[in-house]
């Protein structure tokens, strides 16, 4: 996904009459320009052939081994598992797809916030988003989606105040096309079975995030906008650790968390 931006200088022309443009940056540069996403993806590469080398990243056995999230387990006390499965991947394609995609939003979003920040940013929404599939349904769940959910949160927001209202950003042709394609997504995850709570649930608290970092120099606004950020996040979590009235009263979500999952 890429939007076209008007840039306030044009290149001046060489003696020989052609427009002078900078050289592209090498591979090097940009993998020493985000040094956390390059971290993060090598984490998701190591984790996914240890998992093969144990079995099968497929098996849901060996994807509970390795720390995908299921909520019964998560009910049961290990609540690890809400930061580990974005680091864990359901076969070659997922973990291809991931980083195919992932990592160039990523990269971006590292330069623009500096490493500390997208850090926050990437964790913050992969937790948020497997705390919403847990809260969402009954399955066992794994991948960096919600985490890349997160980035594209950023990015909508930050595009979002950069039009200043909501009337001039939806009518942007680019941006449009652009949500539409994630409104796409979210449809054929209902046929793909894709995890669309973990895509909602990080897309949700990047966009947050993202606004209470652009609060601006005014040091109480910007709390209270974290404050709701990190109170959202926060929500989310909490509604994972247990069972929520009249949400998960079924006898199944009920079962004792210590039994064997469905397929």
């Amino acid at each position: 996904m890429s939007l076209e931006t008007k840039r306030p200088d044009t290149p001046a022309p060489d003696p020989a009459g052609t427009p002078s443009t900078p050289p592209p940056p090498s591979r090097w540069q940009v993998l020493r320009a985000a040094p956390v996403t390059v971290v993060l993806f090598a984490i998701c590469a190591a984790v996914f052939v240890a998992a093969e080398r144990a079995g099968s990243s497929k098996s849901t056995a060996t994807l509970l081994q390795f720390g995908a999230v299921e909520r019964q387990l998560v009910w049961g006390g290990q609540y690890w598992r809400l930061a580990t499965s974005m680091f864990l991947h359901i076969g070659l394609m997922h973990l291809v797809w991931n980083g195919w995609f992932g990592f160039s939003v990523c990269a971006a979003a590292e330069r623009q916030l500096g490493p500390w920040r997208f850090l926050a940013l990437y964790l913050g929404s992969g937790i948020a988003g497997a705390a919403a599939s847990v809260i969402g349904h009954d399955a066992v769940s794994a991948g960096a989606s919600g985490a890349l959910f997160g980035i594209i949160g950023f990015r909508l927001m930050a595009l979002r105040l950069q039009f200043g209202n909501w009337r001039a950003f939806t009518r942007h042709p680019a941006i449009r096309r652009e949500l539409i394609w994630i409104g796409a997504w979210f449809v054929i995850g209902i046929f793909a079975h894709f995890d669309n709570y973990a895509h909602g649930g990080g897309l949700l608290f990047g966009g947050l995030f993202t606004w209470a970092l652009a609060a601006g120099l005014d040091p109480r606004r910007r709390r209270r906008r974290m404050a709701v950020a990190l109170g959202v996040g926060t929500l989310l979590v909490a509604g994972s650790l247990r069972p929520l009235p009249f949400v998960h009263s079924s006898a199944a979500a009920l079962r004792d968390p210590r039994e064997p999952s469905p397929p």
